[in-house]
């Protein structure tokens, strides 16, 4: 497999080896009984290079199916749909039509189908010019309009959603295209291989199980970018990540250590609870650091919530009890998402969430099912029906999906700092 290092496809975390197109692949070589040998190129042209030239078996770098590419490559069943997204800062250009696109400094990546789209657009407004960066990634490309220059580019909607969690200063004014198909591209030509490949792939895509797994994966490294945006609150982030965590990460990561649970998790949690705020307070009780109720203290043995190191402590062994207390069936990261939920609806209303899913045959052991129940946990005829009665649902599931996002952002951050 040749693909791009980049959050959307592949690169190393402190786990091993990770990304949605990593993963997809790592799953389809297990089917056929194969070990996966990872190549990564710079551009996407070059990953289109590796299989023209059968250097590489496969090209899994979120492409997608364009006419001109289907001249001389085979693609594999498609297995997600983009749209096609004007990028710029938040400081920058701020287009709103074809005219206006006309007067922007557009820069896109080397061999990308945003080529073909951008000539499409040019039938309708002959003005409009582009530049192909040489030797850039759309991800080089984004990288440079979050830091400040004022040029445009284009990215997938996904792209775009999941790198402006990094980048905060990005923007999409515009919407360039419809839904495009995304799928892998094998080797062109009469080449026995990709042959043999396309169609095996097509079964394997079409299985069950496979579409499951294209779930889990979107929903893992997607879907979290898909919550309400907040722009003042990211950006607040990612200071506070450099001038206040500091302060405060030795008490994570020893409590972390000590309960067994990422320290980064327990910083995106904290940061979720008080915005690392060691005297914060809320008008329901809820106290410090990891606002803990006088309850919750009390069970984590904290006898003062406004002092950091206790509250960090406390709120780790609270977590650390609450994925213990789980059902042996919520298993992996599912764990973690329905202690977070507990953390922040209480454990019996998660349990009530679980009755409710299974009430309408879903699996109560699974949080892709759960989550989709929360919202009803606020309706009277509903919840006059579940053991705990009413309970804030929607909150509780925007609670996890934000936690998850800080989460993610942190270990970026910090595997970064580790590399350089």
């Amino acid at each position: 497999m040749v693909t791009l290092n980049s959050p959307t496809t592949y690169y190393e975390d402190r786990e091993g080896p990770a990304g949605f197109e990593y993963d997809l692949a790592n799953a389809y070589a297990d089917h056929l009984g194969l070990e996966l040998q990872m190549k990564t190129a710079q551009t996407i042209e070059d990953v289109l290079l590796a299989v023209t030239e059968d250097k590489a078996d496969i090209a899994a770098a979120g492409l997608t199916i364009t006419q001109d590419r289907q001249r001389n490559l085979r693609f594999g069943p498609t297995y997600l749909h983009v749209q096609t997204r004007l990028v710029c800062g938040r400081r920058g250009p701020k287009p709103k039509t074809l005219d206006d696109l006309a007067n922007v400094d557009l820069r896109i990546a080397p061999g990308s189908a945003y080529i073909e789209v951008l000539r499409d657009l040019q039938k309708q407004n002959p003005e409009i010019r582009f530049e192909i960066s040489e030797n850039v990634s759309v991800e080089n490309l984004l990288g440079q309009i979050g830091r400040g220059k004022k040029f445009c580019t284009l990215a997938d909607s996904y792209v775009f959603d999941l790198n402006r969690r990094y980048l905060p200063e990005l923007t999409s004014p515009m919407t360039l295209s419809d839904a495009q198909p995304i799928a892998w591209a094998l080797g062109g030509g009469l080449n026995w291989r990709p042959i043999s490949l396309e169609r095996d792939m097509k079964a394997w895509f079409a299985r069950e199980d496979t579409g499951a797994l294209l779930e889990t994966l979107n929903e893992r490294y997607f879907q979290v970018a898909d919550n309400n945006f907040d722009y003042v609150d990211l950006a607040r982030y990612r200071r506070a990540i450099r001038g206040r965590l500091p302060v405060f990460r030795p008490l994570f990561e020893r409590a972390g250590k000590r309960y067994k649970v990422p320290w980064e998790l327990l910083a995106a949690l904290s940061w979720r609870e008080s915005h690392w705020r060691a005297k914060a307070r809320s008008h329901t009780g809820v106290r410090g650091m990891m606002m803990l109720t006088r309850a919750s203290a009390r069970e984590a043995g904290v006898t003062n919530r406004l002092d950091p190191a206790q509250s960090i402590t406390g709120g780790a062994r609270y977590f650390a009890r609450l994925l213990r207390r789980l059902p042996f069936g919520i298993t992996n990261e599912d764990r973690t998402w329905f202690a977070l939920a507990a953390y922040n609806m209480g454990y019996a209303h998660m349990m009530d969430a679980r009755r409710l899913a299974a009430r309408r045959g879903l699996n109560p052991d699974r949080w892709r099912d759960v989550r989709e129940v929360l919202i009803d946990m606020e309706d009277p005829k509903i919840y006059k029906t579940l053991p705990r009665g009413y309970a804030n649902g929607l909150q509780a599931r925007d609670y996890v999906a934000a936690v998850r996002n800080f989460y993610d952002i942190l270990r970026q951050n910090t595997q970064k700092k580790a590399a350089q």
